[in-house]
């Protein structure tokens, strides 16, 4: 039976996917500060809106909807186009007027606002922006219990959920190597998407993506160059070293 996936439309990414992200995953985006992962899953959702004409939902736990806004489009995204279709939800600023501080009440908080996005518009494809946000504001007391429950929501949700999280400094080549991730998050991910800063000089950074992880996909698993070039990302062979 042919599996149903989503198109990144990012230029060389769904080659390396073996066609696309299978609809329904949810897919452990993993990366240190200014590997771009905000704006490559941005420029995913762009994309969609654009070729695909789908509903999308990006939530931010650590700006606010204008900041996000504002950095895509000076980065230069089509904003009047992703607008259409992407719908930038700022749960920060709710929790911090609320006051809430326990877990349960603030998750079903976001459970509800995203269930009812949902029933009233369609949601085909989720990013949350981040998972270490998310454990902050929600005070996980059993971390994996609390993951477990999260992701198999999102899962029964029917839509494909990308769910941004940070890697230590000392992660290697696979994200199993992290403490944080290899007990709970990369286990329960269907699949996982690094992106990582390799040195190709003494003074030159490459931004580089490896699909560590994807569940019903006959994917790539090496080390591919991200690339970015006014407002648009591209997957080419990386530079050796």
């Amino acid at each position: 039976m042919a599996i149903e996936k989503i198109r990144t439309g990012v230029d060389g990414l769904d080659e390396v996917l073996g066609g696309g992200i299978p609809k329904g995953s949810v897919v452990l985006v993993s990366g240190l500060p200014g590997t771009m992962k905000s704006s490559l899953c941005y420029a995913v959702l762009s994309n969609a809106v654009r070729e695909d004409n789908v509903k999308c939902l990006f939530i931010s736990l650590e700006q606010t909807k204008r900041s996000i806004e504002v950095q895509m489009e000076t980065m230069g995204f089509d904003m009047e186009s992703a607008k259409k279709g992407i719908h930038v939800l700022d749960v920060g600023t709710i929790q911090k007027e609320s006051g809430r501080s326990s877990t349960k009440p603030w998750m079903d908080f976001l459970r509800r606002t995203i269930e009812a996005k949902q029933r009233i518009d369609g949601v085909d494809i989720i990013v949350i922006d981040s998972l270490d946000a998310l454990e902050v504001l929600a005070q996980f007391k059993d971390r994996r219990t609390e993951l477990f429950h999260f992701f198999e929501w999102l899962r029964d949700l029917g839509t494909t959920a990308f769910v941004l999280t940070e890697a230590p400094p000392q992660l290697g080549i696979s994200v199993f190597e992290s403490p944080q991730l290899r007990d709970v998050a990369g286990y329960l991910a269907d699949g996982i998407v690094h992106l990582q800063l390799h040195p190709v000089t003494d003074v030159e950074m490459q931004r580089r993506i490896r699909i560590v992880k994807m569940r019903s996909s006959n994917h790539k698993t090496g080390f591919y160059a991200l690339l970015f070039e006014a407002g648009r990302f591209s997957v080419t062979r990386a530079l050796s070293s």
